[in-house]
């Protein structure tokens, strides 16, 4: 094990001995609003009430570069804490009278060229790749009195790279904190935040050796995932030719998918081990991709991660351009909304990268009827997930799409127990509005992609509590309203707004309210212009063909 430094260390001495990278692994800087003014009022309240006492602000892991002329560390951990302080000192060295307070604020954040005393211009914290912020530190926390650029700066707290809208709403907080306080005050405020304030760090050489610091030191900021750790993993066995820009790739992916990337990593994962995850993350990468030889490290994992997100983005996102049916498209869209988890995506994104468009719809409509029907049918978590890997097994091993379609028994659902559960209590179950949804689908003529589906609720229409004197309690006797209240022949769906101006009406009255506003999007919907009256009989032709239907696919 390589030589591990361990001490505290106060701001003061932080921000004038050390140099910092935040490396192409770590996550953006992602402190909101909350997470500063917390810090402020814990560092003002110690400030005024604990003056001669140390304030611990967490612990920092970091890792020291190769750089022989001066300090400098990449940080593993620590990172958001870190860049709010460089961004304090900013803020305070334009709100400071005191020149000696402005000239030491600035020169912990930046180092002034000087060729005659042989000193380089150098930036105390540097971000490699993250969301092209330098030109935002270069403009508004390098420059004196660039904090003060409120106008500019909030059009930037708005925008897209996730780092600069954070780092622009970090220094309105701190700015509007700051503007409540009189000067005379900030001056003592910065002797104190250069003194008291204290980091605990640790550091060494060894990229393994700070990973595992990391994971028993972690601090109360923003802990790293398994998608920055493995991207550190990959990244950091590229050539220097090449690391900037695979890194940006990686960056992108992740930026694009925010916090669903951890999830999307599970996906290529799976699509790899074909087996159920027994291990994290991070060890199911380690123990069954990497030391089982079926992915190398470096250039080819990120290579084939970016090709998945390319098909990602086209199958299950529509944001790249692919021939995609709108038939295709609903299906998705209703998959999404109504299925209780994503394990079908890694099949449908395999089959594409196997197979290309070929019979993707057909795949799709096939795939979706084993999952949903093996959901209804109450099989476990594990026997879903096991039946999937079955399909990915069935694709790596079939050369020819048709044959695969063809392969039936992959496919298969308990049909009966199906029935049996479509023609049961409807109502409640966890499954019963994508039942809808897919009726809806079934139904459709798919000429457009229907995107809003997600503004719906279920709604009865002979209601579960009629009034005594309506019209339901004559069509119905007790017994007939027990048993279709809460079967599928009895459930539409209609927009939450629709939804609670129906209630308990007659189904005249109903019909003619529905009718009133604007029709909605679901063609089971045609009942209230097709139906003079809703009757036991009625239900019960519905019922058949609507079971009949889902059934038939």
């Amino acid at each position: 094990m390589a030589e591990i430094k361990a001490d505290k260390i106060e701001i003061n001495s932080l921000f004038d001995d050390f140099w910092f990278l935040i490396p192409e692994y770590q996550r953006s800087y992602i402190w909101d609003t909350d997470n500063i003014n917390d810090l402020l009022d814990d560092l003002w309240y110690a400030f005024q009430n604990k003056y001669d006492d140390e304030y611990f602000l967490g612990s920092l892991v970091l890792k020291r570069t190769s750089e022989e002329n001066f300090e400098e560390f990449e940080v593993l951990d620590g990172q958001q804490r870190l860049t709010t302080f460089f961004i304090l000192l900013a803020v305070l060295r334009d709100h400071a009278h005191d020149e000696d307070l402005k000239e030491a604020c600035h020169g912990r954040i930046y180092q002034k060229a000087n060729k005659y005393k042989k000193i380089p211009e150098r930036i105390r914290l540097i971000y490699k790749i993250r969301d092209n912020v330098e030109d935002f530190i270069k403009t508004y926390l390098l420059e004196e009195n660039g904090t003060q650029e409120t106008e500019k700066i909030t059009e930037l707290s708005s925008d897209k790279n996730i780092s600069i809208s954070h780092m622009a709403t970090a220094i309105l907080t701190i700015e509007e904190f700051f503007a409540e306080k009189e000067s005379d005050e900030l001056e003592k405020f910065g002797v104190f935040i250069a003194e008291k304030p204290i980091f605990i760090y640790v550091s060494t050489v060894s990229m393994e050796d700070a990973f595992r610091m990391f994971t028993i030191l972690n601090n109360r900021g923003v802990p790293l995932t398994s998608g920055d750790i493995l991207k550190s993993k990959n990244i950091g066995i590229i050539d220097d030719t090449n690391q900037e820009k695979y890194a940006k790739k990686w960056e992108d992916i992740e930026n694009d998918l925010g916090d669903d990337f951890d999830r999307f990593l599970s996906f290529f994962r799976t699509i790899l081990v074909k087996e159920k995850a027994r291990l994290s993350l991070l060890d199911e990468f380690e123990e069954n991709i990497y030391s089982k030889g079926l992915l190398n490290k470096g250039k080819d994992t990120v290579d084939l991660i970016e090709k998945y997100k390319d098909h990602y983005d086209r199958l299950i996102t529509f944001q790249e351009d692919l021939e995609l049916s709108n038939d295709y498209k609903n299906l998705i869209t209703i998959m999404q909304i109504g299925f209780p988890s994503t394990d079908w995506v890694p099949a449908l994104l395999y089959y594409f990268e196997t197979y290309g468009n070929n019979n993707l719809s057909a795949f799709l409509k096939k795939l979706e009827y084993k999952v949903s029907g093996d959901w209804i049918c109450q099989l476990t978590p594990t026997q879903r997930i096991d039946n999937i890997n079955k399909i990915l097994k069935a694709i790596e091993n079939t050369s020819d799409y048709n044959q695969l379609l063809q392969k039936n028994h992959l496919f298969k659902v308990n049909e009966d127990e199906l029935k049996r559960r479509l023609n049961g209590f409807v109502y409640g179950r966890k499954f019963a509005k994508y039942v809808l949804l897919k009726f809806e689908y079934l139904l459709g003529d798919n000429t457009v992609h229907l995107s809003n589906y997600n503004v719906i609720s279920v709604e009865h229409v002979l209601p579960r509590n009629p009034n005594g004197s309506s019209k339901w309690v004559q069509l119905f006797t007790d017994k007939s309203r027990f048993k279709w209240t809460n079967k599928l022949a009895n459930l539409v769906l209609i927009s939450k707004r629709k939804n609670s101006a129906l209630g308990n009406l007659d189904f005249a009255d109903k019909k003619a309210k529905y009718l009133k506003g604007r029709i909605d999007i679901f063609p089971s919907n045609k009942i209230f212009q097709t139906y003079t009256d809703w009757t036991p009989d009625v239900l019960g032709q519905r019922q058949k063909y609507m079971v009949d239907k889902l059934i038939a696919n």
